[in-house]
C-alpha cells in the first residue's frame, strides 16, 4: 500500500493556509454560523491529513473542499438528528423542577432517576458510555467528543443516538 510523504504533509498545510478564508466562507454559507465553520475547517484539515497518511491524493485542493462539504453536510445531519432525538428525550424525560429545599419524596424520585441512568449506562458498549457521558454531563460538542475519543463525526453521532434511544426505552419502560 502506498502512503503518503512527510512533503504531502507539507503540501497540505500550505494549501489548506492559503484557502482557509475561503474554505471558512463557503461552509458558513452552508451551516450558517462562523464558529461552527471554523470548527468543521479544522476537522477537515484533520481528516484530509489522515487521508494523506493512507494514501497520496493528487488534486488536494479539490479534495479539501469536497472533505469540508462532505463534514458540513453530515453536520447539518446531526443537528436535525440530534434535533428529532433530543425533543423526543425531552418529552419522554420531563422531570418537575426541584425546589431550593427538595422534600425527601423528590429525593428519592431523583435516587430512582440516578440509579435508572446508571443501569442503562452500565448496559451500552463502553464508547457509547463515553459520548453519553461527554455529551451529557460535560457538555462537549460532538465535534469535540469525535477528536477527543479520535472517532469520526459520523460515529460519535450514531453512537449517541443509540445511547440517547436506549435511555428513553428504559424510561419508557419503567415509568
Amino acid at each position: 500500500m502506498e502512503t503518503g510523504t512527510p512533503g504531502d504533509q507539507e503540501k497540505l498545510s500550505a494549501v489548506f493556509i492559503g484557502q482557509r478564508s475561503a474554505l471558512i466562507r463557503m461552509l458558513s454559507r452552508v451551516v450558517g454560523c462562523s464558529s461552527q465553520a471554523e470548527d468543521l475547517a479544522q476537522e477537515t484539515y484533520l481528516k484530509v491529513a489522515k487521508a494523506l497518511y493512507t494514501r497520496p491524493i493528487e488534486h488536494l485542493k479539490p479534495f479539501l473542499y469536497q472533505t469540508a462539504q462532505y463534514l458540513a453536510f453530515d453536520h447539518l445531519r446531526s443537528v436535525r438528528s440530534k434535533r428529532r432525538y433530543e425533543c423526543h428525550l425531552a418529552e419522554s424525560l420531563v422531570v418537575e423542577v426541584p425546589t431550593m429545599a427538595p422534600g425527601p419524596e423528590s429525593q428519592a424520585q431523583g435516587q430512582q432517576q440516578l440509579q435508572r441512568f446508571q443501569q442503562v449506562l452500565a448496559t451500552l458498549p463502553k464508547r457509547q458510555q463515553q459520548i453519553l457521558v461527554l455529551h451529557r454531563l460535560h457538555d462537549l460538542s460532538q465535534g469535540e467528543i469525535a477528536q477527543r475519543l479520535q472517532v469520526s463525526l459520523s460515529t460519535v453521532e450514531k453512537d449517541l443516538r443509540q445511547a440517547l434511544t436506549a435511555c428513553v426505552k428504559q424510561t419508557t419502560y419503567h415509568d
